[in-house]
């Protein structure tokens, strides 16, 4: 049996992890390798090459502020924990979550020191949270596996969110959050210079998951993620709806496209993150011609604002 050991090793060496990162390595050579990775990415996603002079898709847009666009800020409001200082700075700090720990390694998560019931989050990536809910029982040694996985994989060679890789990685424990049925719906509003477009209503996050994409005015819109289930009639309005966009818009200053994320917990406002580039940048509207609709709503900044 032949063994190609060299694809062995690429596979496991540093950024050779997959298919895609070996394929930016060898198609383009001396080419940043995010934005090689972004390249490929898109490619494998969407079957042809994203055209980066003339972008005009939503996700080609996106992939080109991911290039582009490496201004420190971006860190900042994507990092969970320093979001909560840029917070601040906008005086809504009263927005965020309340926090009972942080710590800069699995091994010093002190499970003794929180309450029965606490979300878990690796502050530079994305999805990397332990939620504890009242009453269960968890593995703490499990747990701090997994927490270590996660502090020691830089999320940037995922997607090319060049951000995750310029922000320290540590864990922070904040309240847990349930309205009941052990979920919480979330608002998360898509800003385009200064302008919030889009709303994506979500529920069920962990058992049946649902979404629906409203406009501003909250009215359904004629579009969907590909693959996602039709939501059905639409929520009840909520009556924070113009609170969020406000502060949406807000928090958004100086951002081309950010997606602002809410979370209504009896009875308060809460802020949950801000995103730069929503499923990474690769987002993909049904019917397709949406797709092009979205992405005329974007206006990319000139390249020599990006500093």
């Amino acid at each position: 049996m032949d063994i190609d050991f060299k694809a062995i090793l690429a596979r496991y060496a540093s950024r050779w992890r997959s298919t895609r990162h070996i394929e930016a390595h060898l198609r383009f050579p001396g080419m940043d390798f995010h934005e090689a990775l972004i390249r490929v990415t898109y490619k494998r996603i969407f079957g042809a090459w994203p055209d980066l002079e003339n972008p005009r898709t939503i996700s080609e847009k996106m992939c080109w502020l991911k290039i582009n666009d490496r201004r420190p800020i971006n860190a900042v409001v994507t990092d969970k924990y320093r979001l909560r200082g840029y917070a601040e700075q906008h005086g809504l700090g009263h927005l965020m979550n309340g926090l009972h720990a942080v710590w800069d390694s699995a091994a010093d998560v002190d499970f003794r020191a929180l309450p029965d019931a606490y979300a878990l989050k690796v502050t530079n990536g994305s999805a990397w949270n332990v939620i504890k809910a009242p009453g269960q029982v968890i593995d703490e040694a499990a747990v701090r596996k997994r927490l270590d996985l996660w502090m020691n994989t830089n999320m940037a060679d995922n997607k090319g969110e060049w951000y995750y890789a310029a922000s320290p990685a540590r864990i922070i424990a904040e309240h847990y959050l349930d309205n009941g049925g052990g979920d919480i719906p979330d608002y998360k509003l898509f800003v385009f210079n200064g302008d919030v477009r889009i709303i994506q209503y979500c529920e069920g996050r962990y058992i049946n998951f649902r979404s629906i994409f409203m406009d501003a005015d909250w009215q359904p819109m004629p579009c969907t993620y590909a693959n996602f289930t039709p939501y059905g009639p639409p929520p009840p309005r909520p009556a924070e709806l113009d609170e969020m966009i406000e502060l949406a818009q807000t928090l958004s200053q100086g951002f081309s496209l950010v997606r602002v994320d809410f979370y209504i917990h009896e009875g308060r406002l809460l802020l949950g993150e801000l995103t730069l580039n929503p499923v990474g940048g690769y987002t993909h509207f049904t019917p397709d011609e949406w797709n092009h609709k979205i992405g005329d709503w974007l206006e990319l900044p000139d390249k020599a604002t990006l500093v």
